[in-house]
């Protein structure tokens, strides 16, 4: 039983690499499977010792401890039983930190999650030029709607496809496949689909890596340093200036941040920065312990006037502000912790500077979106950090 158990999560996880981008009700599938290998496989004492030795694995349980006593005060919880399946998922850290994966299967699974969001940046770009239609209209189970890009919401499409190219990125820079051509190209691809939707948090990961690897490359080699930076400015520009798009999201966030908010024709204000103001005023009355689990919906619903339906988005937009809110101080801590650990830790390998880059983009991310709480974006960064910390070079 354990070797087949260890034989089949080899397979599922190069499965999840390909789903993530895809499916959800795929995904979930296969993480319900990789957990059931996960206790088939045996070696409990190994595991935990392995859990026990990982700081940024102490921090999250103790942040998953806190929300669990944060039932314990505030007069708000109707949204815990919300949260508290978003944080189930985060137990897919421990499991895929402990469980037996060969390095041939994390190659693969890489090869495998780079070519799924390749395979959606390709079909976002023909649905964006009216190529094909939107996928929706071809396969049920694939929602119809202006927010998908091509399996899912343009939002968590745009993240994926920065993530992947920053992925490219490190492995062209430090040549770890002889497919530098092929690296290229994706790259390419990627940007243009990225820049060519609504989603800014993916332009904005993209460029930061961008950025960085010129930074990181021209060091050594000046005057292509200054070529590559010139190329990704005439890039931007041309996007800019010859789709609507981009030239839309940036001028609106130009005008929201001129206007101390206010969003232009309208009698009302960005409601992120009607979160951010409001936030920080509820904050103070409750530093400590916060409002309690699951309280942000209820309270800012009966207490602040917004055009925002909490139905359907029940977070403050901010990871930081959110945990803060709900569960205080120490609960803003372990988070901070779980993330200053990770990098700590992934510093510490060859390649350190390269891998640490992850976290320090999925840390950026949660000052925009409680990304930590979204599933398709969680599981995704969970299964990266497992390649990127997991991975041992040749």
């Amino acid at each position: 039983m354990n070797n087949l158990a260890i034989k089949l999560q080899q397979y599922l996880f190069i499965f999840l690499g390909f789903f993530i981008p895809i499916s959800i009700a795929i995904t979930n599938f296969i993480i319900a499977l990789l957990v059931l290998c996960w206790i088939f496989e045996g070696n409990l004492k190994v595991k935990v010792n392995i859990i026990k030795s990982s700081k940024w694995l102490i921090a999250l349980f103790a942040l998953i401890v806190l929300y669990v006593l944060g039932m314990f005060w505030g007069d708000n919880h109707i949204d815990s039983s919300w949260q508290f399946q978003r944080l189930a998922l985060l137990m897919m850290f421990p499991i895929l930190a402990t469980i037996t994966i060969h390095q041939k299967t994390i190659k693969q699974g890489t090869i495998v999650f780079l070519l799924s969001t390749l395979l959606s940046a390709i079909l976002a770009i023909l649905i964006n030029n009216d190529v094909i239609k939107p996928l929706g209209s071809y396969i049920s189970f694939i929602e119809n709607s202006w927010k998908i890009s091509a399996f899912i919401k343009y939002n968590y499409h745009n993240v994926l496809l920065a993530l992947s190219s920053t992925l490219c990125m490190y492995l062209l820079i430090e040549k770890k496949t002889k497919n530098n051509a092929l690296l290229i190209i994706g790259i390419l691809i990627y940007a243009i689909s990225i820049f060519t939707e609504r989603g800014r948090a993916g332009q904005v990961i993209f460029n930061f890596s961008a950025i960085f690897y010129i930074i990181y490359y021209g060091r050594k080699h000046i005057f292509r340093g200054f070529c590559l930076l010139f190329l990704l400015f005439c890039f931007q520009a041309l996007i800019y200036n010859t789709t609507n798009v981009y030239k839309q999201r940036l001028d609106n966030l130009s005008t929201v941040i001129k206007n101390n908010g206010d969003i232009p024709k309208s009698n009302t204000k960005d409601i992120r920065y009607v979160f951010f103001i409001e936030s920080f005023k509820r904050i103070v009355n409750h530093p400590v312990l916060g409002h309690g689990t699951g309280s942000f919906a209820t309270i800012f619903n009966s207490e602040v006037v917004s055009w925002h339906d909490f139905s359907d988005h029940k977070t403050p937009h901010n990871q930081y502000i959110y945990v803060w809110f709900e569960i205080g101080i120490f609960g803003l801590v372990f988070l901070l912790l779980l993330f200053f650990f990770q990098i700590i830790e992934l510093f510490k390998k060859r390649d350190g500077i390269h891998r640490c880059i992850l976290p320090l983009i999925f840390g950026f991310l949660m000052f925009v979106d409680s990304y930590l709480f979204i599933f398709i974006l969680t599981i995704a960064y969970i299964y990266l950090y497992t390649i990127y910390s997991r991975y041992e070079p040749e």
